[in-house]
């Protein structure tokens, strides 16, 4: 996130109101931009459905379908997002900037498999079992592919440093997408399903090839080693292992409850639990504003003082060292604890303000109840990822490995059981797995901080 970091110190260096707004401007769309993006998309689409008059039967199908599509995308792309991270600050480090665009083309060849053979399997039912049209499952299969390579794009773009560019391309991908929708809608009379689908695919495309355009640009012509960045999933393992086991630990209790609750609705081959799912989606939006707090912190505060701890390692005495360690370590723990705190008051003030504004806008009781856990549950854990980073930072893999799969056992046991105990336990087991996984981490980074100088140079 360097490249953040030195527009953001920039920008707050001037210490005046309209720094600090700009600034927080300026992070908000760089960090959470796209995924802002993408929830007005979200919103246009629902408006859409409902303006056009669309059946119950229809909306049902097109929100668990688009849920399904999403989910394997980001399911696939955690798998493969940590690893080719480390992979790429490698070839940059080392100045093999050639072999960087070269693994894009891998990276794309092989989400694209695996996502693909994951997507023709629900594509196949579709269209055997289900007769559902051949129009509609081709565009669901190219959509999930070219959802699933604009995850992994993006680790390359912000490598480059071009948050902007992500950010900007998403929005003109929505743009094209919602063109797309009327253009095939209203002039060509195609059925609204597949105007949805099909405008989704062309705005994805876009986004990947201006995300494409952007890699090459910046790291020239691909040699030919393609998959060398593979070997990386070998050297590193844990970080493999961390990426997937967080992510699906975050998702997992929905993924049970679509199977095994009393809130189960099956459309098609796709199984939801419409009002969790609901409850999870806007549990999401109101702890988004800590990703804004934790990179700006980071960038603004705690990176200077990382970098200056290095730079003591590579030629100080050890009374410098020692206390950099202790400014660094006194510093990230300010910091956390800030984005600890803003976060949690940020997250209680928006459940209060959801039981007021919840029933305006259709959000039964029910659901506002698993909110309110759900919503503590998904602070809890970004709080532990936010930890995890740090012990990216430190390259203490092994314990980032341990946080995450622990957090995975102990959201799937926990699901497992609330699944067969009834509907108002359900948010339970993302609250218990965050606030454990959050101290497991915590502890492990407390120990590292206190060793950092033994491992670090003796590394």
């Amino acid at each position: 996130m360097a490249g953040i970091g030195f527009e953001l110190r920039r920008i707050f260096k001037r210490k005046s109101m309209f720094s600090a707004i700009w600034g927080t401007i300026y992070a908000t769309m760089t960090t959470i931009g796209p995924t802002v993006i993408f929830i007005l998309l979200l919103f246009v689409l629902k408006f859409a459905l409902n303006f056009f008059g669309v059946s119950e039967l229809e909306k049902l199908f097109f929100v668990s379908s688009f849920t399904y599509v999403f989910l394997v995308a980001i399911l696939v792309s955690s798998v493969i997002n940590t690893v080719l991270s480390r992979y790429i600050s490698d070839c940059i480090f080392e100045e093999k900037e050639d072999q960087i665009s070269a693994s894009l083309f891998g990276v794309l060849t092989v989400g694209s498999v695996v996502s693909g053979m994951i997507y023709l399997a629900f594509c196949y039912v579709m269209y055997v079992t289900d007769h559902i049209s051949l129009i509609l499952v081709i565009a669901f299969y190219l959509l999930g592919i070219l959802a699933t390579n604009a995850y992994n794009l993006m680790t390359y773009v912000s490598a480059i440093k071009e948050y902007k560019e992500v950010t900007g391309s998403f929005l003109v991908g929505f743009l094209v997408a919602v063109c797309t929708f009327f253009l095939l809608y209203l002039n060509f009379q195609i059925l609204i399903l597949h105007a949805i689908y099909i405008a989704l695919v062309a705005g994805f495309f876009f986004i990947d090839l201006s995300l494409i355009y952007c890699v090459v640009k910046a790291f020239g012509l691909p040699s030919k080693e393609m998959f060398n960045f593979l070997r990386y999933f070998k050297k590193y393992p844990e970080l493999m292992v961390t990426g997937a086991t967080y992510m699906l630990g975050f998702f997992i209790s929905n993924i049970i409850y679509w199977n095994h609750s009393d809130m189960q609705v099956q459309i098609s081959v796709f199984k939801t639990a419409p009002s969790y799912d609901l409850a999870m989606f806007l549990a999401i939006i109101v702890n988004l504003p800590a990703f804004v707090i934790f990179v700006v912190k980071v960038e603004t505060v705690f990176y200077e003082k990382y970098v200056n701890y290095l730079s003591a390692l590579n030629k100080g005495s050890y009374q410098l060292i020692e206390k950099r360690r202790q400014n660094l370590q006194n510093t990230l723990r300010m910091q956390l604890f800030f984005v600890y705190e803003v976060q949690l008051m940020i997250t209680i003030l928006l459940i209060y303000l959801a039981n007021v504004i919840f029933p305006y806008i259709g959000v039964g009781t029910h659901v506002f109840n698993i909110f309110m856990i759900l919503a503590m549950g998904v602070y809890t854990t970004i709080c532990m990822y936010f930890t995890i980073v740090f012990l990216y930072y430190f390259e203490d893999y092994v314990h980032a490995c341990i946080v995450s799969f622990v957090y995975l056992v102990l959201e799937t046991s926990g699901a497992i059981i609330c699944a067969y105990i009834g509907s108002p336990y359900y948010p339970l087991p993302i609250l218990i797995s965050g606030i454990l996984g959050w101290i497991l981490a915590f502890t492990f980074l407390r120990r590292r901080l206190a060793k950092l100088n033994g491992y670090l140079l003796c590394k």
